[in-house]
């Protein structure tokens, strides 16, 4: 930690040394979008209005409106048309905003979701994820609960780090928090078309307007996305990678008073496709065994000979309430929301029509919110407090059909292909959670204030298990399973998390912050080979120590955010397929690393983008029971030591007033382990392509009265292949030796490009 101060101190003396001449001019820090071209102001210039690209993102991670520079922990923000105009379209295409973070839906019964190294992999129906998804204030249960879409977004917030204080449900890792658009008073109509190699053909609408005078007013939103996929499929028809779906979403405004604002929300969206980049990879030595008959080995190919269809869909509503009371403001969310999805996934079958190992699951989970929080209004001492409830239904069904080759490691133990072998597991779950929070605001002076604050949080948590095998009733004794099993269980668990938070502003534009917070995530029930499915496991409990600045430099040229950050996680509950089992248990993960932001506007319409992430990361304890293996010492999942984003654009304004946008942009991560042995550095030809090397541009238009936008647009332009998960499955392939590995590998996309037409009103 030493090391990381002694480099934030001086990048804060850096910053002071300019920032002092900078300043003189006291330039203002934010800007409406109405501010520029003012028909009344007496600077009024003949040519084109420029867009205002100094303008700051309003967020509310502190349940209260303010800049990201405002917030004393490290936070992410971008808003609604930029994630339009960078294709951003779903939580996995954050990756390409935000180095550091990993977000892969490929899998489509699990998404994998980390930010400093917290990460889950499991599919117990009752444990939290460590990094919590959340829209319009509503929390999602679930993890596959990011399949969903972005559509009329308003911005997305990403949150760095344990928020056991005001945010929602207690987190230890972090939290991506989308807001929608609201109705507005007014008209407003909205299409968006784009289409792309691979038949990738998407739409996105709005339509809002007045119902009733200053009364009442609606918004209706759309998306619809379909795509033939673009992972080739030798032995089935179609791609891997298809989809095809649509959203919709309607809002109504009511405002009784002058003082109260209501807002009811519903959506529904269904999503149905062929899978995502599933194919296998051979570590090491190249040798392709005869029992995996035609089998090509060529990158974005799956060599399944059955298609991993999936279906969801996901729905719900809420309303929410915010009054005006003694100067603040008093809101009420009440929230519902229904998942059912199902999903086959096949480790590669090679030679056979039978899958090596079938993975199907059926999720089907209802969970209510109710959230009630007081924000005073901004004085020397202001303040939040609150109480939230969660009342959730959590049901998930895994069906494992096991068909491993001859001369595997199974040969002899389970039937070999293309017999099977089935275990279906059915999980059951009840949560209940309370939680009563508050933080305070004390400005010591105009230039230094504290924060204190904390959340007292319990869960309860119940489970229904059971364990059976259509084809082997009394046992499958070589995968440890001992014949049908029945369990229930259930454990309450609970948490004080305070956070402490010292800011200064030693001058205008510069912030500067100290940070020590604590997040909690409850426990739940081990699975641990069908032995005893209902032992609790031990609740997650962070703590993060964080220094940053937050800057805005020469007249609004640049800005400048570093944290630099030492996080510690015990109890980590960590999920296994080691042994051919799924199973859980608990460790402890260690991170330190720097986050850095920055953005450069040299000349007027010309910005330079340059977002750095540092993860230094590893397991001080992680013991596997079941294969009595020790994983001590390894490094963090899901965490590469080094990513960035370097991006370039610039307004060209045209004679005639409209503008023209060129922009480039590179994206790179370091090499990162995808299993808690860290197997995968052993074998370098794999190992080296989970580096990420991305090459993205965008050249786009937009008409001079603003209505009509059109881009044209390029991912991947390098064809650059990654990858992004791996799961080692030689044992149900071969007997290993010491020179080939193989594994089940997730990856990224090829080459896409595109048009995009859009028109407003």
């Amino acid at each position: 930690m030493k090391n990381y101060i002694q480099t934030l101190t001086s990048c804060l003396a850096i910053a002071a040394c300019f920032a002092t001449p900078a300043f003189a001019q006291d330039a203002p820090t934010t800007a409406s979008s109405d501010s520029v071209g003012d028909e009344d102001s007496d600077q009024m210039t003949e040519g084109p209005v420029r867009r205002d690209d100094t303008q700051e993102i309003i967020v509310t991670a502190q349940r209260r409106e303010s800049t990201v520079r405002d917030v004393p922990f490290s936070i992410a923000a971008f808003g609604g048309a930029d994630l339009a105009e960078q294709q951003v379209f779903s939580p996995t295409a954050l990756t390409t905003e935000l180095p550091g973070i990993t977000v892969n839906t490929s899998d489509k019964s699990l998404s994998i979701l980390s930010i400093r190294g917290n990460v889950s992999t499991f599919r117990t129906a009752t444990l939290d994820t460590p990094v919590a998804y959340f829209q319009d204030d509503i929390y999602y249960v679930f993890n596959n609960d990011l399949n969903a879409n972005f559509y009329d977004v308003n911005r997305v917030e990403v949150l760095r780090g344990p928020q056991g204080t005001l945010f929602g449900r207690n987190v230890v890792g972090g939290a991506i928090a989308v807001v929608t658009n609201n109705p507005e008073f007014g008209d407003e109509y909205s299409l968006q078309v784009t289409g792309g190699n691979g038949g990738y053909f998407r739409t996105e609408g709005v339509v809002n307007g007045t119902v009733v005078e200053d009364k009442l007013a609606a918004r209706f939103a759309f998306s619809t996305e379909r795509s033939d996929g673009l992972i080739k499929t030798p032995n089935q028809p179609g791609n891997y990678g298809e989809t095809d779906g649509y959203a919709i979403r309607g809002k109504l405004l009511f405002t009784p008073t002058d003082t109260l604002e209501i807002v009811l929300a519903g959506d529904y969206s269904y999503t149905k496709g062929n899978a995502g980049s599933i194919q296998l990879g051979i570590g090491g030595d190249q040798v392709v065994p005869d029992t995996f008959g035609d089998f090509t080995n060529d990158e974005w190919t799956n060599n399944d000979y059955a298609p991993s269809p999936y279906r969801q869909r996901l729905r719900g509503g809420y309303l929410r309430g915010d009054l005006d009371l003694m100067g603040g403001t008093l809101t009420a969310i009440t929230g519902y929301r229904m998942n059912d999805s199902h999903a086959i996934n096949d480790d590669i079958p090679v030679g056979t029509v039978v899958p090596v190992f079938d993975r199907r699951q059926d999720v089907k989970n209802r969970s209510f919110t109710q959230e009630l929080r007081y924000a005073s209004a901004p004085n020397r001492l202001s303040y939040v407090v609150g109480v939230y409830y969660l009342n959730a239904d959590v049901s998930t069904t895994n069906i494992f059909y096991y068909s491993p080759l001859p001369e595997s490691v199974f040969d002899g133990r389970i039937r070999t292909n293309p017999d099977v072998s089935n275990i279906t597991r059915v999980q059951d779950g009840k949560v209940k959670s309370y939680a009563i929070f508050g933080e305070l605001t004390f400005e010591v002076t105009d230039r230094i204030s504290v924060v204190a604050g904390g959340r007292y949080t319990k869960d309860k948590k119940s489970i229904d298990y059971r364990a059976f095998s259509t084809t082997d009733p009394d046992g499958i004794p070589g995968l440890g399973f001992p014949g049908d099993v029945e369990a229930s269980g259930g454990e309450s668990w609970d948490a004080f998390t305070p956070r402490f938070t010292v800011k200064y502003e030693p001058m205008d534009g510069v912030n500067l912050y100290a940070t020590y917070a604590k997040g909690f995530k409850s426990g739940g029930f081990v699975d641990n080979a069908y032995l005893n499915p209902t032992i609790p496991l031990d609740p997650e409990k962070a703590r993060n120590y964080e220094i940053g600045a937050k800057t805005r430099l020469f007249g609004n040229m640049l800005d400048l955010n570093v944290a630099l950050f030492d996080q510690k996680t015990k109890d980590l509950q960590n999920f296994s397929g080691a042994g051919g089992v799924a199973h859980t248990f608990n460790g402890t993960l260690k991170m330190q690393g720097m986050e850095l932001e920055s953005k450069l506007r040299p000349v007027p319409g010309l910005q330079f983008t340059f977002n750095y992430t540092y993860l230094d990361g590893e397991y001080t304890s992680l013991y596997d029971p079941l294969v009595d293996v020790d994983y001590s010492g390894n490094p963090a999942k899901y965490a590469p030591k080094h990513s960035f984003l370097a991006r370039a654009k610039y307004d060209a304004y045209l004679p005639n007033g409209a503008i023209l946008t060129p922009q480039v942009e590179f994206n790179y991560s370091s090499r990162i382990s995808t299993d808690d042995a860290n197997n995968l550095s052993t074998w370098q030809n794999l190992y080296n392509d989970t580096r990420g090397r991305t090459l993205n541009a965008r050249l786009n238009y937009e008409s001079a009265d603003g209505h009509w936008n059109l881009g044209l647009w390029g991912k991947n332009l390098t064809n650059n292949y990654q990858i992004m998960h791996a799961d080692d499955i030689t044992a149900f392939l071969v007997v290993p030796t010491g020179q080939t590995r193989y594994w089940k590998i997730f990856t990224n996309t090829p080459r896409t490009y595109g048009l995009t037409l859009g028109y407003k009103y």
